[in-house]
C-alpha cells in the first residue's frame, strides 16, 4: 500500500503533466511520457504481488500504452482517427489511476 501512495500521485502528476502540453511544448510532452513508461514499469514490477484488481492494474496500463502508440503514430501521420485515440485512452489512464488509488485506500481502511 506505501507503494501505491507513493506511485498514485507521481503517475497522476505525471498524466497532469502531458494534458499541459500546449503549456509545456511538444518536447517536454515526449520527455515526461518516457517519464511515465518508466515509472510505470518500476510500479508494476514493484506492486505485481499487490494487485487487487488484476483488471483495472492491466487496463490502467494498456491505455497508457494506447495513448503512447497512438501519439508516436500521431507525429508520424495526422489521422484524425488516432488523435481521437490518444485523447480518449488518455483520459482512461487517468481515470484507472483514480480508480485504482481509491479503491487501494478504501480497503485498506477496512483493514
Amino acid at each position: 500500500m506505501k507503494k501505491d501512495l507513493i506511485f498514485a500521485p507521481v503517475l497522476s502528476l505525471i498524466a497532469a503533466t502531458l494534458f499541459c502540453l500546449r503549456f509545456t511544448g511538444m518536447t517536454a510532452h515526449i520527455v515526461v511520457s518516457l517519464i511515465g513508461v518508466a515509472v510505470l514499469v518500476a510500479y508494476a514490477v514493484l506492486t505485481k504481488k499487490e494487485w487487487k484488481l488484476p483488471a483495472l492494474e492491466i487496463g490502467m496500463r494498456a491505455c497508457y500504452g494506447v495513448a503512447l502508440i497512438s501519439g508516436i503514430v500521431i507525429m508520424n501521420a495526422h489521422v484524425a482517427l488516432f488523435g481521437v485515440l490518444h485523447k480518449v485512452s488518455a483520459v482512461l489512464f487517468f481515470v484507472g489511476i483514480i480508480a485504482l488509488l481509491a479503491t487501494k485506500l478504501a480497503d485498506n481502511k477496512k483493514a
